[in-house]
C-alpha cells in the first residue's frame, strides 16, 4: 500500500474538477495542494514536498506541455500524470498520438473515472518506494 500522507499536486484550469479531485483524494488521504495553470505550479513545487503531479494540458498561462517540461528540468524524479479533454488539439499541436507526453508517467482522458486515477496514483507512487 502506497504513503497515505503523500502529497500530490493538482494543476487544472476547471476548479469545480479540481474541487472534486482533491476532495476526493483527500477522502483517500492525501495532502492535496491545487494550482490553476503551470505558473502557478512552478511556485508550488518551490513551497511543498510534492510526491505526485496531476497536470490538465489545456490551461492558461503555462499549459500542460510546457508545465511538465520545466518540471522535469528540477525535479525530474516526480512521478506525473497527465490528464485532458481536448486531446485532439493537444495531439495535433505536437505532432503526438496519444496523450502520453514526454516526462509524462502516465495520462487519463476526461472524462475519467475515480477509480482509475486513484489507481494510477497508488501505482505511481508505490514505484517511488
Amino acid at each position: 500500500m502506497a504513503d497515505k500522507q503523500a502529497t500530490i499536486l493538482m494543476v487544472d484550469d476547471e476548479e469545480l474538477l479540481l474541487a472534486g479531485i482533491q476532495e476526493m483524494l483527500e477522502m483517500q488521504g492525501y495532502v492535496v495542494i491545487t494550482a490553476l495553470d503551470g505558473q502557478q505550479a512552478m511556485v508550488s513545487l518551490t513551497e511543498h514536498a510534492i510526491d505526485l503531479v496531476i497536470t490538465d494540458l489545456v490551461m492558461p498561462n503555462m499549459d500542460g506541455v510546457d508545465f511538465v517540461q520545466e518540471l522535469r528540468k528540477i525535479r525530474p524524479d516526480i512521478p506525473v500524470i497527465v490528464v485532458s479533454g481536448s486531446t485532439h488539439n493537444i495531439m495535433e499541436r505536437y505532432g503526438i498520438d496519444s496523450i502520453q507526453l514526454p516526462g509524462a508517467d502516465a495520462s487519463l482522458s476526461k472524462p475519467f473515472k475515480g477509480m482509475d486515477l486513484m489507481a494510477q496514483i497508488q501505482e505511481l507512487l508505490a514505484l517511488r518506494t
